[in-house]
C-alpha cells in the first residue's frame, strides 16, 4: 500500500480534526437551541394564556390587535383565515430537526369567550428558526475563516520545510556521487541553520577523510615502492654479490689444479663465509617478509626473539614482560599482534630517542592487555600520523581493540590495547 506524501496526509488530519470539531459544536448548538426554543414557545404561550384569562371576563370579544407583541404564536378567531408564516431562508433540514419538539410540546389550543367566539394558539417558531440558522452560519463561517487560516499556514510552513528539505536531499545526492566539497547554505531558522551546520560538518569531516586516504594511499604506494627498491637493493647488492664471489671461488677451485694445499683451503673457508653470509642474508629477508617464527614456535617465543633481534640491531634495552600464558589465537590475529609489536618497536627505534622500552602482555579477564612504554621524548602536540601509526591502528581495530596512546608519567609515551581474545582465537 502506497503511503501518502506527507503534505496530504497532513491536510487530511487538519481536515478531519476540524470536520470532527464542526461537527460536535454544531450537535451541541443545536440541542442548545431545541432547549432555547422550547423555553421561548412556553413562555410567549403562558403569556398569552394570562392575556387570554384577563379578556375572558370581558363581555365583548377580544380585538386581535391586542395579540400583536406576542411572539412565536398565532392568535386567530376559528374560521379566520391568516396568512401562512415560513421561515424561507432556513434549510429544511433545521427545520426537520426542531420542528418535532415544537409539534410535541405545543399542540393548537382552542379558547372560548362568553360571547361564544372561540380563538386558536397555535406555535409560530419561524423567527426563532431564522435566529438559530443565523448562529448556525455564523459558526459555519467562523470554521470556514479558521480552516482557511490554518491551511495556508500549513502551506506556508510545508513550502519552507520542502525548500529546505530538497536541498538536504540534493546535498545528499552530491555527497553519495563523491563531491564531498558540497555546503548547504545557511537559514534564518535556527532548526534548518543547525541542521545545515551538522550537514556541512559531516561533508567537511567527509572531505578530510577522503584527503587522508589519499595521502595514506599516496604514501601506501611510496612505503610498497621504497620496499620493492629495498628489496632489489638487497638482492643485488648484498646477496648478488655473495653469489658472485661464490661462483668466482668455485671458478678459482675449478682451476686450482697447481695450487697449494694451503690455498686450496683458503679458497674453500671464503666459500663456506659467502654461503653463510648468503643464508643469513636470506633468513633476515625472509623473516622481514613474513614470520615465519610464528608458525614454528608460537607468539611468546616469536615475541622474544623479535624483542631480542631488535635490542641486539639498535642497542635499546628491551624487555619482554609476559605475566601469564598466552592464549591461543588465530593465525591472523597472532600476524597482527606480531606486526604491531614490530611496527611498535621500528617507531621507538626512528623517532623515539629512548633508551629503554618495556613490553608487557598479560589477560585480564576475557581481555589479553598489550602495553609498550618507552622512556623518550613522547608524542609532540599536532604531531601528523605516518603510515606506521596507521598501520598499528588498523591492526588494532582487526584485532577487536582500540590502540590508545598516552604520555608516560616522567618522560616517553605509553600504547596501550585490550583485544578479546576469545574473539581472536
Amino acid at each position: 500500500m502506497k503511503t501518502l506524501p506527507l503534505a496530504a496526509r497532513l491536510y487530511t488530519g487538519v481536515l478531519l480534526a476540524f470536520a470532527t470539531m464542526l461537527l460536535s459544536l454544531l450537535l451541541v448548538l443545536l440541542q442548545q437551541a431545541e432547549k432555547d426554543l422550547v423555553r421561548e414557545l412556553h413562555a410567549s404561550r403562558a403569556l398569552a394564556l394570562q392575556l387570554f384569562d384577563g379578556l375572558s371576563r370581558s363581555p365583548t370579544s377580544p380585538d386581535p390587535h391586542q395579540f400583536d407583541g406576542l411572539r412565536h404564536l398565532r392568535i386567530s378567531r376559528v374560521g379566520e383565515a391568516l396568512p401562512a408564516t415560513t421561515a424561507e431562508d432556513v434549510p429544511r433540514w433545521l427545520v426537520s430537526w426542531l420542528q418535532p419538539a415544537v409539534d410535541e410540546r405545543f399542540p393548537p389550543l382552542t379558547l372560548s369567550f362568553n360571547d361564544g367566539s372561540q380563538w386558536h394558539i397555535t406555535p409560530d417558531p419561524h423567527d426563532e428558526l431564522g435566529e438559530i440558522w443565523e448562529s448556525v452560519q455564523l459558526l459555519l463561517l467562523v470554521f470556514a475563516a479558521a480552516l482557511a487560516v490554518s491551511l495556508l499556514a500549513i502551506h506556508w510552513a510545508l513550502g519552507r520545510g520542502q525548500r529546505a528539505y530538497q536541498q538536504l536531499l540534493g546535498g545528499l545526492h552530491e555527497v553519495a556521487a563523491g563531491r564531498f566539497s558540497t555546503r548547504l547554505a545557511a537559514s534564518q531558522q535556527p532548526e534548518l541553520n543547525h541542521l545545515a551546520e551538522r550537514f556541512n560538518a559531516m561533508t567537511g569531516a567527509l572531505q578530510q577523510a577522503e584527503q587522508r586516504n589519499q595521502n595514506l594511499t599516496e604514501r601506501l604506494l611510496s612505503v610498497q615502492e621504497d620496499e620493492r627498491t629495498q628489496l632489489a637493493h638487497a638482492l643485488h647488492d648484498d646477496l648478488g654479490q655473495y653469489l658472485t664471489g661464490i661462483r668466482a671461488q668455485t671458478f678459482m677451485l675449478q682451476h686450482s689444479r697447481s695450487a697449494s694445499p694451503e690455498q686450496i683451503e683458503q679458497l674453500s673457508q671464503q666459500l663456506l663465509a659467502s654461503c653463510d653470509g648468503l643464508q643469513q642474508g636470506f633468513r633476515g629477508l625472509v623473516r622481514d617478509l613474513h614470520p615465519v617464527v610464528l608458525q614454528r614456535l608460537g607468539l611468546e617465543q616469536a615475541l622474544a626473539q623479535l624483542t631480542e633481534q631488535w635490542q641486539v640491531q639498535h642497542g635499546i634495552d628491551c624487555r619482554l614482560l609476559l605475566t601469564t600464558d598466552l592464549p591461543e589465537l588465530a593465525p591472523d590475529a597472532r600476524a597482527h599482534l606480531y606486526r604491531l609489536v614490530q611496527e611498535a618497536l621500528n617507531n621507538v627505534a626512528r623517532h623515539a630517542r629512548a633508551t629503554q622500552v618495556q613490553i608487557w602482555l598479560g589477560c585480564v579477564g576475557d581481555q589479553l592487555v598489550v602495553r609498550i612504554e618507552d622512556d623518550g621524548c613522547g608524542l609532540e602536540q599536532g604531531s601528523v600520523w605516518g603510515i606506521g601509526m596507521h598501520s598499528m591502528h588498523e591492526r588494532a581495530r582487526c584485532l577487536g581493540a582500540v590502540l590508545q596512546l598516552r604520555s608516560a608519567e616522567q618522560s616517553g609515551l605509553i600504547l596501550e590495547l585490550s583485544i578479546p581474545w576469545r574473539q581472536a582465537a
